[in-house]
This record gives C-alpha cells, sequence and structure tokens, in this order.
C-alpha cells in the first residue's frame, strides 16, 4: 500500500501543506534513520550503544578504544576495578541532581598490573561520556604525574581514530568565534561541556570551578613517592592534605573519590586509609597477585600478564619488595626481628611485690601538634622467679604537658623502684622540666587541703635518671630483647595491643614502645644491679655479647654511675624528707 502523507494529516493544521514539502520532509527522516542502522554511521551507534548508552559496559569501552593498551585478556584485578567504575556510573534525576550519594573506594592493587591505565585514562573518560562527571579532577604523588595521566588522554582524544570519530564530543572546546580552546598540560576543557584538571598532591586544589559547576570526583593514583614515606612529618602534611583540603572539594551533594594505590610502606596514604577508622564507610579491597586457594595451591591472579613461575622468581629474589608491591601486604613477615616470637601473659596484679624489681621508662615525643610522634611509657618487672612482666604501657601521641601528667599518673601505678627519661636527642630540658614538675607535685601533697585532695600517700619518692640512647636504636632494641623474648624470658601484656603490634611491626613503623621496653629492661639489669642470669649459658653468651656490641658507651653514662640507695638518699635529701 502506497504511503499518502495528506491522508494521514487530514484534520490537523499541516493539512493544507504542499504534498511535495511533506513528501520531501518524509524523505529527510527516513534517511536519518536508515544512516543510524545501515552505512558508515550504523557501527558507530552500536559500538557507542554498547560502551556508553543507556547500559553501556565499560569493559567494553576499554577493550573496543583501547586494544593497544589490552592486548591480554583482563585478569582477577583488573576485572574488579572495571567491576568498581562501572558502579560509578549514575543516572540524572528530573531536577538534573544525580540518582544516588557520593561514593567513595579505596582500591590497592599490584604493580604492573595497569591499574592507571584503567582508572585515569579509561575511567576517566567513560564516566565523562557516560555525563556522571562533569569536573573530575586527577591527582598523583607530583604534578608530572598528574600531568602525564593527562597526556594520555589528550593523546586518546586526539589521535585515537575511533574513539574520535565516534566521541566528536572529546574535541577541545570552540570559542566565541569557533576557534579550538588550546589545551595546557594541566588542564583539558572538550567540546562536550566537560573539563579535566590535574594536580599534584598537595597543590593548591579549593576553589576550582568550570564555569557554574565545582569538582564531582577526585580520580587519586599512586599518592606516594619512595622518599615521601621515610619522613614522619612529611606524610602527617600529605594526610593533612587529603582531609582537610582535596576531601572538602565539591558540592552539597558531596564528591566521588577513587584511591588507588600499591603498598609501598605501612605508612603511605593508602595504608593509612585503609587502617583508619574514620574511613570505614568506604569501599576498602586489596588484592594480591599471587593467590592461594584453599587448599594451598598457589595461582596468579592474571596468568597473562603475571605468570605464577616470573612471581615466584620475583619472591625469592626480594621477598620485602614482592611482598609490598605485588601482594600489598606492608609488613611483610620479612626481617622483621620480633615477628612470631612475642609471648603474653594476662594480667593480674599480684597482692605484694616484694622481690620483685619494677622499672619505668618513658620514650620521649616533644611534637608540638598531636600529629607528632608517638611518646611511650612502659614499665617492667622481674619477678621473683626471674621473668620480667610487662606491668604497664601507655603510648599515644600527646603534647608534651600531657606527657608530664600521664607520666606522674604511671608513677603512681606500681611501686617502682627507678624510672628513666630519655635525654639524648636535646630532650634532657624535658627531664629537668619534670623535675621541677615533681618537686612541686611533691609540696602539694605536704600541704593540707590542698586544691587536688593529696595527701603524703600521694607523694611520689622514686628515683628518676636520665638514660642516654646513642647508637643504632634499631641494633640497640634488637641485640637488648631478642633473646628475652624469644626464650619468654620477657612477657607483655595480652591487653597492651599497641606495644605488641610495634614488636610484631620493628623495625618497619613505629619504634616508641620498644624503645620504651628497652629501657625499662635495661634499668633492670643495669641500674638495678640484676645479671641475665636466668637465661640459659648459650643465650646468656649471646646476650651478653650482643649487649656489648650494641651498648658498648653504657659504662659511660651517668644513669650507671650511681646506686639506688645513693640515687634515692639524693632526691630525698632534695625534697626536704
Amino acid at each position: 500500500m502506497k504511503f499518502e502523507p495528506t491522508k494521514l494529516l487530514e484534520g490537523t493544521p499541516y493539512a493544507k501543506v504542499d504534498p511535495a514539502i511533506l513528501a520531501e520532509a518524509v524523505k529527510n527522516v527516513t534517511e536519518r534513520l536508515r544512516s543510524k542502522t545501515f552505512g558508515i554511521n550504523r557501527k558507530k551507534n552500536i559500538c557507542r550503544k554498547r560502551a556508553t548508552g543507556k547500559k553501556g559496559s565499560f569493559q567494553f569501552f576499554c577493550k573496543h578504544y583501547f586494544p593497544h593498551y589490552f592486548p591480554m585478556p583482563f585478569g582477577e584485578q583488573q576485572m574488579e576495578l572495571v567491576h568498581l567504575i562501572q558502579s560509578y556510573r549514575s543516572f540524572k534525576n528530573v531536577d538534573g541532581s544525580k540518582n544516588r550519594i557520593p561514593l567513595r573506594s579505596l582500591v590497592a592493587l599490584s604493580r604492573g598490573f595497569g591499574k592507571s591505565t584503567i582508572l585515569t585514562l579509561c575511567g576517566a573518560l567513560w564516566l565523562v561520556l557516560t555525563g556522571t562527571w562533569k569536573f573530575p579532577i586527577l591527582v598523583s604523588s607530583t604534578l608530572e604525574q598528574a600531568k602525564e595521566f593527562l597526556r594520555k588522554i589528550q593523546e586518546e582524544s586526539e589521535d585515537n581514530a575511533e574513539l574520535a570519530n565516534d566521541y566528536p564530543e572529546l574535541l577541545p572546546k570552540k570559542d566565541i568565534k569557533g576557534q579550538n580552546v588550546s589545551w595546557s598540560d594541566f588542564d583539558l576543557v572538550f567540546n562536550g561541556g566537560f573539563r579535566i584538571i590535574a594536580k599534584g598532591w598537595g597543590n593548591a586544589i579549593r576553589g576550582k570551578r568550570h564555569k557554574n559547576i565545582r569538582p564531582d570526583a577526585l580520580l587519586l593514583d599512586d599518592p606516594d613517592e619512595e622518599k615521601d614515606v621515610v619522613s614522619e612529618s612529611t606524610m602527617i602534611r600529605k594526610y593533612r592534605w587529603f582531609e582537610r583540603a582535596a576531601l572538602k572539594l565539591g558540592t552539597v551533594w558531596g564528591i566521588d573519590v577513587i584511591l588507588s594505590y600499591t603498598t609501598i610502606a605501612p605508612n603511605c596514604v593508602g595504608e593509612y586509609v585503609f587502617k583508619s577508622d574514620r574511613y570505614k564507610t568506604w569501599i576498602r579491597k586489596k588484592y594480591k597477585a599471587l593467590i592461594t586457594d584453599q587448599d594451598g595451591t598457589e595461582r596468579s591472579s592474571w596468568p597473562e600478564g603475571a605468570p605464577i613461575d616470573l612471581l615466584r622468581i620475583e619472591r625469592d629474589e626480594d621477598p620485602v619488595t614482592f611482598a609490598q608491591e605485588r601482594q600489598n601486604d606492608p609488613l611483610p613477615e620479612v626481617g622483621q626481628k620480633f615477628k612470631g616470637l612475642v609471648q603474653t601473659w594476662k594480667f593480674e596484679r599480684p597482692e605484694s611485690f616484694a622481690g620483685w624489681q619494677l622499672a619505668l621508662a618513658l620514650d620521649l615525643s616533644l611534637g608540638k601538634t598531636e600529629r607528632s610522634d608517638f611518646s611511650a611509657i612502659v614499665g617492667l618487672g622481674l619477678s621473683p622467679s626471674g621473668k620480667f612482666y610487662e606491668l604497664y604501657s601507655d603510648i599515644q601521641r600527646r603534647l608534651p604537658d600531657q606527657i608530664q601528667k600521664d607520666f606522674i599518673r604511671a608513677l603512681q601505678a606500681f611501686p617502682w623502684d627507678i624510672a628513666g627519661i630519655e635525654t639524648n636527642g636535646g630532650q634532657e630540658h624535658f627531664l629537668f622540666g619534670f623535675k621541677e614538675h615533681l618537686e612541686d607535685w611533691n609540696e602539694l601533697c605536704s600541704l593540707e587541703n590542698n586544691e587536688l585532695g593529696l595527701t603524703l600517700a600521694n607523694k611520689i619518692i622514686v628515683p628518676v635518671v636520665d638514660i642516654d640512647n646513642r647508637g643504632d636504636k634499631d641494633r640497640r632494641i634488637e641485640g637488648t630483647l631478642q633473646v628475652p623474648i624469644a626464650t619468654g624470658q620477657l612477657l607483655l601484656r595480652e591487653d597492651s595491643t599497641i606495644l605488641r603490634e610495634q614488636f610484631e611491626e620493628f623495625p618497619y613503623k613505629k619504634k616508641d614502645g620498644p624503645d620504651a621496653t628497652q629501657m625499662a629492661y635495661r634499668l633492670i639489669v643495669h641500674e638495678l644491679r640484676n645479671s641475665v642470669s636466668f637465661l640459659t649459658a648459650e643465650q646468656r653468651s649471646g646476650a651478653i655479647m650482643l649487649s656489648q656490641k650494641y651498648n658498648q658507651n653504657e659504662s659511660n653514662n651517668n644513669y650507671i654511675a650511681k646506686s639506688l640507695d645513693q640515687l634515692r638518699r639524693d632526691q630525698l635529701k632534695r625534697r626536704g624528707f
């Protein structure tokens, strides 16, 4: 049957339109519809629909438009990252707002598994092309590295013929004269109305806008360099910038975040976020290159790109680097001096400390902020049976005035025979200040009806001496404590979580607790004139040799020069007792 548009339009305002004009209009519409399903545009439309349509697949987008980056099948880790990025796809409500809350994810993938390409190149492009994001910011450890991410996006937009043909919105934006707006190496503005910029970690990032649009996504990849993680102060600044600047971006709705990294140290940014309760609402996942199944069989999570034989060779040649960069294990069980050696006891306060010898030690941190290094107060007791028991530990970040208060509290907790404060590194002024504070405390205890309600029973007459820790800290701690801990002659309290973790992680992380423990041990062994005779002959020989090797200057230390009784007499005389 011949189609007659004039009959179809009878009774409408178009009934009197020239039939020739109607026929031409129908012809044009027909040709446009045919071009979408046949001819040169057919493939383009099908691919666009499969990649970025309503049911578009991010995996198809990667494989179809970037085969030069992904010649091999994806492994388990890549597929997990692909699924994660796919989950960020969102559609708009009628009022233009997003139909979901902001998503924030942390993902640790193995080095060499293509995470940067999938995330900062393909992921960024796919999420702007689907309309999910309008203004993402790419962030890396340095501005130069972030610029490299942006350079790849620019190269693909200009040189990837199929991508440019199917997505003309990736061309540079045109100005009022119809000329292309030139792209810089840190800022790309596209014809599709979206913008992507690059920033280095710590760069100024506040106040960024694209017309009336604020940043709606942060893609943070490899936030650390090797030189960063060796400095605690540098890492504190990086944490602060991340929390106080980067995560404060966005609108009232919020901002999407994806942080990807490979573990390079226990204190790297990724590990900080992974362990912190502050980020417990985030999606946080880690992946390993070498997987051990329940039956003990090892397999590669990406057989095509990282064969299992290659992974095993890497593990044998450099187990620490392999554990961190391939397995994302921040604390590999290699080179940890106390790993698996620490033994614990369930603390029950003895009815009497008769026959015990007790020492308390303070490892200082005199930082001026609450994010400085930890300070550690640790007390040990040598029981009549010849075993050392941890009686007290208090390890935390705190300011110097709080350290004084907490050390006073620790001195009152047990009948210590002696206490010591580390004075090397210019910290001797703390000892002088603390002794003055202690004298004020005892004077207050002598006053009746004082404001703190103290009595003579609260007086502290424990000798407080200086401890000069010179030489290599790691060797000193290992040489003094490894034998007694390994033989079970020194037991930690089972509820001392922080101290136990620091020993298990030693020497890769915080050392304040082990340092204070070593000082308390030395105070008992040397200052209170005890020996290591409770060890076997072999253990005693090894301990003495290690002690002589690592602590050869101890005979000159001031705190060894006086006997315990003399120290007590001097202190009591000073305080008028």
